[in-house]
């Protein structure tokens, strides 16, 4: 039986990260604003095999491989992020933005971690969304997002699209009614999936809501 353990040795995990950004107004009605970045990561968490050894009673029924959480892992990330805000005319906006990441993430030469060193499919490389506000007649308002995230392949998870759609209506200043949607495109998603403690996947599912908003 191979079971997970902690252990009071282990350390928090040590990031150093670098930002370089510039925003530009562009025209009165669009911004656009640019970010790279590098993080360097030291003690990262890996899971350090132990010795095995009998459990049970009166008499062992299993054999437990163990494995310890160590911080035998260090390495670097790096990428870019670009936003857009754009006001196409007074009562329709646009924003968007984009981002790029690429991982270098490694074992030290003392784990004996069995895992493989670079995680970089556990986290995605490309990832978007685009969102669309409007504001209609007779005080209603509209929303969309479109949100796109790259492929996980170490987690043999497939890459998805997102909708979320909002239309909210308000009769005075201080009353608001709203209905909207969740995931719309799809009736579920995974989002992510447990590599180190057997934790439930990260499920999303299409949802619907309606609210009503009072202000004092």
């Amino acid at each position: 039986m191979v079971a997970v353990f902690g252990s009071p040795q282990f350390n928090s995990e040590d990031l150093l990260a670098y930002e370089l950004g510039y925003r530009v107004q562009a025209t009165s009605n669009l911004s656009l604003d640019i970010a790279t970045f590098y993080n360097n990561y030291s003690n990262l968490r890996t899971a350090e095999p132990g010795t095995p050894f009998p459990e049970g009673s009166p008499a062992p029924t299993d054999i437990v491989i163990p494995f310890v959480a160590g911080n035998k892992m260090s390495g670097g990330t790096y990428g870019v992020e670009l936003f857009a805000d754009w006001k196409v005319v007074p009562k329709w906006r646009l924003v968007g933005s984009y981002s790029y990441l690429q991982m270098d993430i490694h074992k030290n030469a003392n784990s004996q971690d069995p895992t493989p060193d670079n995680p970089n499919g556990s986290s995605p490389r490309h990832q978007w969304y685009l969102r669309s506000s409007v504001d209609l007649p007779k005080h209603f308002e509209q929303d969309t997002t479109l949100r796109f995230v790259d492929r996980l392949p170490s987690l043999n998870l497939p890459n998805y699209y997102s909708l979320d759609a909002h239309l909210g209506w308000r009769p005075v200043t201080k009353l608001e009614l709203s209905v909207g949607g969740q995931n719309v495109l799809n009736n579920w998603h995974l989002e992510f999936m447990p590599d180190f403690v057997n934790t439930s996947p990260t499920v999303v599912k299409r949802s619907i809501f309606g609210s009503i908003t009072v202000k004092f």
